[in-house]
C-alpha cells in the first residue's frame, strides 16, 4: 500500500510537470497567434512575413501534439501495458489515427 501510494505520488509529480510544459506551450502558442492577429489588424508586414508567423503558429502546434503524445505514452501507455496491453495498443492506435488525419 505504501510503495503504491509513492508510485501515486510520484506519477501524480509527474503529470503536473507534463501540465506545467504542456501549458506553457499553449501560451506560446497564443502569444504567437496574438502577435500575428496585431500584424494583421495594423495591416503592417509582408505576405512572406505573415506567412512565417503562421508557419510558427503550426510548428508550435505540431510540437504541442507531439508532446501531448509523448505525455500519454509515458504517464499512460507504459503502465497500461503492464495491466492490459491489448487495451494500450489499442489506445495508442487510436491516438496515432488522429495524428494522421
Amino acid at each position: 500500500m505504501v510503495q503504491e501510494q509513492q508510485i501515486t505520488t510520484e506519477a501524480y509529480g509527474e503529470r503536473c510537470e507534463y501540465n506545467k510544459k504542456t501549458l506553457n506551450r499553449i501560451r506560446r502558442i497564443k502569444g504567437q497567434l496574438s502577435a500575428l492577429e496585431r500584424l494583421i489588424e495594423a495591416d503592417e508586414g509582408s505576405c512572406e512575413d505573415r506567412v512565417i508567423r503562421a508557419r510558427t503558429v503550426e510548428k508550435g502546434m505540431t510540437s504541442l501534439i507531439t508532446h501531448l503524445v509523448d505525455c500519454y505514452v509515458e504517464n499512460t501507455v507504459q503502465h497500461q501495458m503492464q495491466t492490459d496491453p491489448e487495451q494500450a495498443v489499442k489506445d495508442l492506435q487510436k491516438i496515432l489515427k488522429l495524428m494522421n488525419n
